[in-house]
């Protein structure tokens, strides 16, 4: 396992927007690439040993654990599942994740393998790509509208499964997806920076109402926003 762990450490060492890790199955950190101890605010050999309840706020942890005990349960790997990572600047930011279980010779389950792409850097990738961008940029402005796959698709001159495949292909999510994390994003912003209600926040992000709001923010961050707002207070 030390050579496979070592190997694949290496492999992500010079990849900055890309965040690699490798845990036990206590989650206690046996490898990690650069990129990663960046965004923890920590120099490598700070992080290895520890869990990310110890070096990651506690709100975004709980999704994280939530993760890897579906994935520790059922064996099935994660992928491109999006998630909210700290970037290195310490703002809070997407990022589009995989995990699989690191099993021995003799199949045994011995740690999780963890892959995070900045969602952000996708994006930038796809400046050439002009009409994904196009798709991309009316989302970012106008995530508080009744948006439509249809309507992002038109923005983009592509039809709703050109956009998706397009899309799926070049930031591994789909249109739907990007929108209901973009709203997400800026629900929490204003969760941290505001003392809006939470009725308030759901109508101001685009969501139905408060009750759809709570539901895909707690599928998304892991709590509910009230909760989510009470952690904050509390830091």
């Amino acid at each position: 396992m030390d050579r496979i762990v070592a190997a694949l450490n290496e492999a992500f060492a010079g990849v900055p927007h890309t965040m690699f890790c490798v845990k036990d199955t206590d989650g206690q950190y046996l490898a990690i690439n650069q990129a990663f101890a960046d965004r923890a605010g920590c120099r490598p050999n700070q992080i290895l040993g520890r869990t990310a309840r110890d070096v990651f706020p506690a709100d975004l942890v709980d999704a994280y654990e939530a993760q890897d005990a579906a994935l520790l349960t059922t064996g099935e790997p994660i992928r491109h599942e999006l998630e909210m990572i700290l970037r290195p600047d310490g703002s809070r930011g997407w990022y589009v994740t995989s995990k699989t279980l690191l099993r021995d010779e003799q199949g045994e389950i011995t740690g999780i393998v963890v892959v995070s792409d900045d969602l952000r850097r996708g994006a930038d990738a796809a400046q050439h790509h002009q009409g994904l961008q196009s798709a991309i940029d009316l989302i970012r402005r106008e995530f508080a509208e009744p948006l439509k796959v249809a309507d992002i698709a038109a923005a983009a001159a592509l039809s709703p499964a050109q956009l998706e495949r397009a899309m799926r292909r070049a930031l591994g999510v789909s249109p739907k997806q990007l929108l209901i994390r973009t709203r997400i994003d800026e629900a929490a912003r204003r969760l941290d920076d505001t003392d809006a209600t939470l009725a308030t926040i759901a109508g101001a992000c685009g969501f139905y109402d408060q009750s759809s709001f709570t539901r895909q923010f707690q599928r998304a961050v892991g709590i509910t926003p009230g909760a989510y707002r009470a952690r904050q207070q509390r830091r």
